[in-house]
């Protein structure tokens, strides 16, 4: 009986057993049909991501050029000696530093030239980049290029590549409304995680390179290649080139640009001064930026890869800030340069008629404190035409407060004053125009006469920039018409597509009766023998302006110390004005000695004329 059960047992066991394989292979089935058929795309793209590489290529910038086609800035190639350390013969054993710097050891000795990179710069680039060339020597010269095709061609993993790199053909010209550009850094967004090996673009860093940037930039190609289990690249399998960027045409006139700037380097600066200036030129038929300059000045070329750290060292530390776009970017008090505004603000009003006369005795007793005027000598009698003619201090002292600060306030709010102009190269300030809310709220105290009668002649707390200054003497110059500021022309493709083009903006027109009254005084103030403006005269050329000087402190090694900022506006020629200019100086001796005659030489060279003699009969100082 026990041996029929045992019998009868095992066809049961097998049962099972066969059951307990049969479920086995059959759950192996479902992983592989998980694996093969299910998740088959998942696992590809895993394999894929563990032996393919996507390398981002950046772009060429595109070419920034004046109105006339002149070339300002574009890209030249940079002839690169590299290494690529993947395709070096490594074993285990080995060390890639001690490899690679025998190789590179050699490469100096036929090159004559000393290696620089660090021991870290290897290992790194080895770990973390090594599909991309490491840059041994950058832009070689023509006859270094030949040594290289003569002796080390043959090197092994050694390569000379040409990469474009930014350059600006006419070095200093236009620096800071130029700007410069540099490496970009690497985004922490989709982009960033698209790439295995990112290779940044160049970016602009400050002006128009940065203003338009999104523009010059372009767009990004990329190389896909196949990597080892070892991380060496063993072939490519996807290329999309690089798209230029766009070229940007600018408003300004090269050859207006470099008068501008020469005129300023020849600036008549007293002894010990140094040049610390700045200058705009605008078509006051349009608003467009013909010139702007800033002094002291730097070479943009100076901040493309590879160039000496010492020198770029020497810019970013030197305490007159070359980098500073003057033009835009510091604010200064005008000085008498304003009195056209109180002029129109006060005739406008009412309080004040064109013949209405004060004595100038060389001061002007307010309250209890005397307010000097520049000629201590004084003016004798002055009425309106004459007080501009010769600056006199005192007659703007009693006729502004007589006219009252508001409405001084809002005629100079009416010219753009106190706001940012619009100006679409970047960077600028927005200047201020002082209230007497504006002092309790910042000084908690109230408006005296004696501001009124500071801010009369430019100076209380005013403050302007040289841009703003120069489109209040476009809108003299035109009659009232207060345009936007602009210098981007046009943006189109390498092919020559339009992208976007600016057309003239009109802000606002300021509506006067007494406009042709304060334009004939300051064509007096250059034109007659006794104008403060005389020295910016050009013989041929009907040139109109207003000279100002602002007392500023400033400290040196600890002092404080007294110093003028001079200007000059003017417009020319008077009859159809095309050239509207602001000229600042940070110390002169006045508006008519310093900064006139670079008005003077400007408008010279704008016309083709010679620069008029150097003074006629007694030469004022505003």
């Amino acid at each position: 009986m026990s041996f029929l059960m045992t019998t009868g047992d095992i066809p049961f066991r097998l049962r099972v057993f066969s059951g307990i394989v049969a479920a086995g292979f059959l759950l192996l089935l479902l992983a592989l049909f998980r694996t093969q058929v299910i998740n088959a795309e998942m696992y590809g793209t895993r394999e894929q991501a563990q032996s393919l590489r996507r390398i981002r290529l950046p772009s060429a910038r595109g070419d920034i050029l004046d109105r006339h086609g002149v070339l300002l800035a574009n890209n030249r190639p940079s002839y690169d000696v590299v290494i690529y350390l993947d395709q070096l013969r490594i074993s285990k054993r080995q060390d890639i530093y001690r490899v690679a710097s025998s190789n590179l050891a050699v490469l100096a000795e036929a090159m004559k030239l000393p290696v620089t990179l660090a021991e870290r710069d290897i290992r790194t680039h080895y770990h973390k980049r090594r599909p991309l060339p490491l840059t041994v020597w950058r832009d070689l010269p023509p006859p270094t290029q030949a040594l290289f095709a003569e002796r080390a061609a043959q090197l092994p993993a050694i390569e000379l590549i040409a990469t474009p790199i930014r350059q600006y053909p006419n070095g200093a010209l236009a620096a800071h409304l130029l700007g410069f550009a540099g490496q970009a850094e690497q985004p922490d967004d989709e982009e960033g995680d698209e790439f295995y090996y990112y290779q940044a673009d160049t970016a602009g860093k400050q002006g128009i390179e940065k203003t338009c940037d999104e523009a010059l930039r372009g767009a990004p190609g990329g190389r896909t290649i196949r990597v080892n289990p070892s991380g060496r690249s063993v072939g490519e399998v996807g290329y999309k080139p690089a798209e230029r960027g766009d070229r940007v045409t600018l408003t300004i006139d090269a050859n207006i640009q470099r008068i501008v700037e020469n005129a300023l380097d020849h600036a008549p600066l007293p002894g010990g001064a140094e040049l610390r200036a700045a200058a705009v030129v605008l078509d006051p038929r349009t608003g467009e930026v013909l010139a702007m300059a800033s002094r002291p000045t730097f070479d943009p070329n100076l901040f493309t890869p590879g160039a000496p750290a010492a020198e770029v060292g020497l810019v970013l530390r030197n305490p007159a800030s070359p980098l500073l776009n003057r033009a835009t970017g510091a604010r200064y008090a005008p000085g008498s340069t304003f009195k056209p505004v109180t002029l129109l603000a006060a005739l406008d009003s009412g309080a004040v008629r064109a013949g209405d006369t004060s004595v100038c005795k060389g001061s002007l007793q307010i309250g209890n404190r005397s307010f000097g005027c520049w000629n201590r000598h004084g003016h004798g009698r002055v009425d309106a035409a004459t007080a501009i003619r010769w600056s006199c201090d005192v007659w703007f002292y009693e006729k502004g407060m007589a006219t009252k600060v508001d409405a001084i306030a809002r005629t100079a709010k009416d010219f753009g004053l106190g706001q940012p102009s619009g100006y679409d190269g970047g960077g600028e300030l927005a200047g201020l125009v002082p209230t007497p809310a504006w002092k309790q709220a910042h000084y908690g105290e109230r408006w005296w006469d004696a501001d009124t009668a500071q801010l009369s002649i430019g100076q209380s707390f005013l403050l302007t920039t040289p841009l703003q200054m120069a489109c209040l003497c476009a809108a003299l110059a035109n009659g009232g018409k207060v345009w936007k500021p602009f210098v981007i022309r046009r943006i189109a493709t390498a092919e020559g597509v339009i992208v976007s083009e600016t057309k003239p903006e009109l802000r606002r027109r300021i509506s006067s009766p007494h406009f042709e009254f304060a334009r004939q005084t300051m064509l007096a103030t250059v034109q007659a023998t006794d104008g403060t403006g005389q020295r910016a005269a050009v013989p041929g050329v009907s040139v109109a302006g207003k000279t100002g000087t602002a007392e500023a402190d400033i400290r040196v090694d600890g002092a404080v110390r007294r110093i003028k900022r001079v200007w000059f506006i003017g417009f020319a020629p008077y009859e159809a004005p095309r050239v509207a200019v602001a000229v600042l100086l940070e110390q002169g001796d006045s508006g008519g000695h310093t900064a006139a005659p670079v008005v003077g030489q400007i408008f010279a060279g704008i016309f083709g004329k010679p620069t008029a003699r150097a003074e006629r009969g007694g030469v004022h100082a505003d």
